[in-house]
């Protein structure tokens, strides 16, 4: 079977789909479909992330076809002239999508999965809770497939407990989650796990060691090794969610409560570092890279900038040489800087070395400990503790650290 997918991986960049179909609902709305037809009784209903669509989902898609199951692909964002943004699944319309769900089962589908990402996953809940509410006894919908779920609502502050959407505590249909190590959500899947379960939803857990976060919608030549495998075995990895979602019983859904509004303030303004609201201390012991215990109250007396991140993340590695031109800019005073790497081995990390210069002290947090400990939900995020180990300052994303302003704010410390 593997030569076939072989082959389908040389075709994707010339097959793209069986058909593009346009699906014109009563909203006086028409959406864009690319189906991968099977002619069978099962429809893998794909909904976009935020960022949409790229061509890396084809060869899994032509696959699935192959393998007697239809796939639909929804274009959500070219058919609601939508700009691909954090925000952009928020402005689809959750009516049309019902409406929807109820046009792939007069096709003769006898059952639908959906399958999506990221922020995507809000919309596939919000969708398949209240088809349900209107559909109490149909059994059509079986569940979903999730790669890295954002189901967070808003910005958490550093070192506060996120909130979810409310439909995450609302849904009962089961959900197969796959979480690559390399991602934000990789470390967070008992706390996913438990707000899901909250509904009633069945929960599975497939994690992928040494996979990058997005291999699933990426083209060939941008994946290493283990996630060309992972994404060659992810028909088969649908297949056996498949399998077991179908196995569920689903409870009755439970009442959707509304979401606060969280409003931000999106005014222009230089970055800065920002004052500190949670657990003013926390501890902090891991081992070095050179497998070493360390422990963060080994530097008291000294101003410290704790730096979460990882070499997977973009903007981590844009953000480190202005960390390095801060260090030595403050070499002379009682300041340090220490990173934490989450998730990566010392060999990953020395292999990323040789590419990138970094000469700060790095700390490892294999485990996802620290990032649950000092609540890190994205990288990278950096918190600025005072002599005596009490956080002051946090920032979440990359800086320029040598800038005055932050400088200045750092100075105030020491």
């Amino acid at each position: 079977m593997n030569w076939i997918f072989t082959i389908f991986l040389l075709l994707s960049s010339v097959v793209m789909a069986d058909d593009k179909i346009e699906l014109s609902l009563s909203s006086g709305e028409t959406i864009i479909a690319d189906t991968f037809n099977a002619d069978g009784d099962t429809l893998y209903l794909y909904l976009p992330s935020e960022r949409g669509f790229g061509k890396g989902h084809i060869p899994t898609a032509q696959q699935l076809a192959f393998e007697g199951s239809d796939v639909w692909v929804l274009d959500l964002h070219a058919s609601y002239m939508v700009a691909k943004n954090r925000s952009s699944v928020s402005k689809f319309n959750i009516d049309d999508l019902v409406e929807l769900i109820g046009l792939t089962q007069s096709k003769g589908f006898k059952r639908l999965f959906f399958v999506t990402s990221g922020r995507g996953a809000q919309l596939a809940l919000k969708a398949a809770h209240q088809w349900q509410s209107q559909h109490a006894d149909s059994t059509y919908l079986k569940g979903h497939i999730f790669h890295s779920p954002h189901l967070i609502k808003g910005k958490p502050l550093l070192g506060t407990k996120a909130e979810y959407v409310a439909v995450a505590k609302a849904s009962n249909l089961p959900v197969y989650m796959i979480l690559p190590q390399y991602g934000t959500k990789y470390f967070r899947a008992e706390e996913i796990v438990k707000t899901l379960k909250l509904g009633g939803s069945s929960v599975f857990v497939h994690r992928l060691k040494d996979v990058r976060g997005g291999f699933h919608m990426r083209n060939e030549e941008d994946l290493t090794q283990a996630d060309l495998k992972a994404k060659a075995d992810l028909s088969n990895t649908y297949l056996q969610a498949t399998s077991l979602l179908s196995s569920v019983k689903s409870m009755s859904p439970v009442t959707l409560a509304k979401d606060t509004v969280v409003k931000h303030n999106n005014a222009f303004s230089e970055p800065t570092l920002k004052p500190y609201k949670g657990k003013r201390r926390i501890a902090l012991q891991l081992k070095d890279i050179q497998g070493q215990q360390v422990k963060l109250s080994d530097y008291k007396g000294q101003v410290v900038l704790l730096n979460f991140w990882a070499s997977w993340c973009k903007p981590c590695i844009k953000e480190i040489p202005s960390l390095s031109r801060l260090g030595e800019q403050l070499k002379m005073q009682n300041f340090k800087i220490i990173t934490v790497n989450v998730g990566e081995s010392a060999r990953e990390i020395n292999e990323f070395k040789k590419r990138i210069k970094f000469d700060l002290p790095i700390l490892l947090d294999d485990s996802g400990q620290a990032v649950q400990d000092w609540g890190v939900y994205a990288y990278p995020s950096n918190f600025l503790l005072d002599k005596n180990g009490i956080i002051h300052y946090t920032y979440r994303g990359a800086l320029e650290w040598d800038a005055p302003v932050i400088v200045n704010t750092i100075k105030t410390l020491l």
